[in-house]
């Protein structure tokens, strides 16, 4: 049986791998910040280790990760791509058989479009060069559900509206942070050969502006509608309302009409149907009260 040394535990994706591999009764060590917090999400288990540390603070990460045979790598940071290839290197050093690494769709795109997809870009790179390493598997999301709670969760509240520059009509990508989760654990499970060193591309549906307003419309039974927005009014969202830096609000506002294509094949990888917005949105619809 595998054991599973997790970064990024305790985010929404994380914290998926983290639950889902502890009911399937695997070996999961954890580095978090705040160690209250892992104890409150995953309470008790014997099959789980808490490890205090960051991406400044790797004395726990180095003492700890011998004896895993897989990585997950999930990091948010300014600095991502060096942060992840110092802690893959670590990681491949000690006998780490494979690394599980979050990436984006973005790199699919022009090269060095955004600061998102150049920081997405780099990271890859850099793991691939790694001297002497490991199996490499590459997940590349499209936007998250939940980026919804980004913004649209506080314009339902205020207006019944959620907004959007794409044209109203226009289908959008998209990923469930839960089938991230859930191919994550499928690969951390499974024979490391068996998956070797694949790239897969986890956009899972298509919604346009339309749609996704008739959905939260019938989840929270009142009219939601979508409302198309200069890219400079969206900006000033992601910065003054978000409080995103420029770098990354600029990122996003220029990609948000990213088109990528549906994988079809995820169900494969799922043993399950992708999950849709609809289901996402029911389980989530609290937060947007």
């Amino acid at each position: 049986m595998s054991k599973v040394y997790i970064i990024g535990a305790t985010g929404r994706i994380g914290s998926s791998v983290v639950k889902e591999l502890l009911e399937k009764n695997v070996q999961v060590t954890a580095l978090v910040r705040d160690p209250s917090k892992a104890e409150r999400l995953f309470g008790q288990s014997s099959n789980l280790t808490i490890v205090k540390g960051d991406y400044a603070d790797l004395d726990g990460y180095k003492s700890t990760i011998a004896g895993h045979d897989r990585l997950f790598l999930l990091v948010h940071s300014i600095n991502m791509a060096e942060i992840k290839v110092n802690l893959a290197t670590i990681a491949y050093a000690a006998g780490v058989k494979q690394v599980v690494h979050v990436s984006s769709a973005t790199v699919c795109g022009a090269w060095r479009e955004s600061f998102i997809a150049t920081q997405h870009y780099d990271s890859e790179i850099g793991l691939l060069s790694i001297p002497n390493r490991g199996k490499y598997v590459t997940l590349r999301p499209n936007q998250f559900f939940s980026n919804l709670l980004l913004s649209d969760d506080k314009t339902i509240r205020a207006k019944n509206e959620i907004y959007g520059t794409a044209d109203p009509d226009q289908g959008l990508h998209w990923t469930s942070p839960n089938d991230i989760a859930k191919v994550a654990v499928t690969v951390m499970t499974e024979p490391v050969e068996k998956h070797d060193n694949c790239v897969y591309n986890l956009t899972t549906v298509k919604y346009s502006g339309n749609e996704r307003a008739a959905i939260v419309s019938k989840v929270l039974g009142k009219e939601v509608k979508y409302v198309q927005i200069p890219v400079e009014q969206r900006y000033k969202i992601f910065t003054d309302v978000v409080r995103m830096p420029h770098f990354v609000a600029i990122g996003l506002v220029s990609i948000e009409d990213l088109a990528a294509p549906v994988n079809k094949a995820l169900p494969i990888l799922l043993g399950r149907p992708v999950e849709s917005l609809d289901a996402w949105f029911e389980a989530n619809k609290e937060k947007f009260l």
